[in-house]
């Protein structure tokens, strides 16, 4: 029983709460980096790739403002979707902690 226990509180963490969220496992390397470093990585690798491809700036300009626009619609729509998941699990949380005779 133990072990079990133990167990769970492994897997206490937010990425591994993230990705059996979205991708439904509990299997994660845990990425010790801050968020500002991952997101700053990835930008550089995805605007050093566009300018291989796209070397004239008004085309570069052009792609890279698309892929921006995308990114922000995304960041906006997770964003309401996470607000209204955790006030979902709030609620849960309150309906279940409510002493039997409320």
């Amino acid at each position: 029983m133990d072990n079990y226990i133990s167990e769970i509180f492994g897997r206490l963490d937010i990425q591994c709460i993230r990705e059996f969220l979205l991708q439904g496992c509990n299997e994660v390397e845990i990425d010790s980096r801050s968020y500002t470093e991952r997101l700053s990585m990835n930008e550089k690798a995805m605007l050093n790739f566009l300018h291989s491809k796209f070397p004239d700036n008004e085309e570069f300009e052009k792609v890279t403002d698309k892929i921006y626009d995308y990114a922000g619609a995304m960041q906006d729509v997770h964003m309401e979707i996470g607000l209204q998941c955790g006030f979902i699990i709030a609620m849960q949380i309150s309906k279940n902690t409510k002493p039997d005779n409320q």
